[in-house]
Parts: C-alpha cells; sequence; structure tokens
C-alpha cells in the first residue's frame, strides 16, 4: 500500500520533497531539479520532461531530498511499505 503526499514548489525556492524513513519512495513531476538542501538549478540532477515517474528506491531514515524548480511546480511523492 502506498501513502502518497502532492508538494507545491515555490519558484525559485528549495523545497524539503522526500523524508527518509527506510521506505520505497517514486516521484512523478515535470521539470525540476533534486538535490540537497542548497539544491538549485546550477547544481541539482535534472529531470526534465512531463510527468516523469522515478524510482528512487529505499530513502535512508534520516536522509532528505529536496527539490527545486524555476516556476510554481507540483510534485507527487509515493511512499510504499516493504512487506514482510
Amino acid at each position: 500500500m502506498a501513502e502518497i503526499q502532492t508538494i507545491t514548489l515555490s519558484a525559485n525556492t528549495s523545497t524539503l520533497l522526500v523524508n527518509g524513513t527506510g521506505q520505497r519512495v517514486w516521484i512523478q513531476g515535470n521539470s525540476f531539479y533534486l538535490g540537497g538542501s542548497d539544491v538549485n538549478s546550477n547544481n541539482g540532477i535534472s529531470i526534465h520532461g512531463h510527468d516523469n515517474l522515478i524510482d528512487l528506491g529505499n530513502i535512508t531514515f534520516g536522509e532528505n531530498i529536496y527539490a527545486f524548480s524555476n516556476h510554481e511546480n507540483t510534485i507527487t511523492v509515493f511512499y510504499y511499505s516493504t512487506a514482510v
């Protein structure tokens, strides 16, 4: 089962996208950058296109991933619990 969260990115601002809890994480969105708390269009991993669906894998407890966009943007984050 997945927990779904919608994150709105303000233009030109680094925003916390994923707070790691050990769960598997997928993200979906349009044209943004991923990185650390100082992410911007010069140092982030560029994700461009329409409704990209990206598997980030299991995000370690305490690891944070931030997103940056040059314009207001919305990203959907899917957190999956691993069945034991």
